[in-house]
């Protein structure tokens, strides 16, 4: 799945419940929680698997399971006790909405899906990418990078200028 479609799977669902339930846009904080946790696993595997050689494929430390799990219990815990805990859920919530867009064919092809021992990897081997480069993956032209590079600096812009608009104190009248 590509970067703006980690983005729309967390992002529309929270922004559609949020304008239900509380009639209105999702906070600046929520906003940039979702940017970061949709866009973190492939922040830390990509660059590790085909800049730096570190990892055979750009889907596998963070993408794991074995390896997330136990990190996202810890960012909710610390959050909870911080009183963020809707915050930390909503954190962790997003990154796996990550894993589940990346790893949705295992629903119909089953352990056959070519990416599927990386999910559970270190249990299991992990699979190298075919492609492993930012140029093979990247978008198909010079329009839908414009579209990719409007729709996160817009969403990135919402979330911190609200975030800066709630903290700023009032003006006196």
């Amino acid at each position: 799945m590509l970067p703006l479609g980690h983005l729309v799977v967390a992002l529309l669902p929270v922004t559609l419940y949020t304008l239900v339930r509380k009639r209105r846009l999702p906070t600046g904080t929520v906003v940039v929680l979702l940017v970061l946790a949709t866009q973190l696993p492939d922040l830390i595997d990509k660059p590790l698997a085909w800049t730096f050689h570190v990892l055979p494929s750009g889907r596998m430390f963070a993408h794991s399971l074995v390896v997330s799990l136990p990190v996202l219990a810890g960012v909710t815990v610390l959050a909870h006790r911080r009183g963020e805990g809707r915050l930390g859920l909503l954190f962790s919530a997003a990154y796996l909405s990550h894993l589940a867009g990346d790893f949705y064919p295992i629903l119909y092809r089953g352990t056959d899906y070519y990416f599927f021992p990386n999910l559970f990897w270190p249990l299991l081997a992990a699979n190298p990418d075919r492609a492993p480069s930012f140029a093979a993956h990247g978008p198909e032209s010079v329009l839908s990078l414009f579209v990719w590079v409007t729709v996160f600096g817009c969403v990135t812009c919402y979330g911190i200028v609200s975030m800066y608009r709630r903290r700023r104190p009032a003006a006196p009248v």
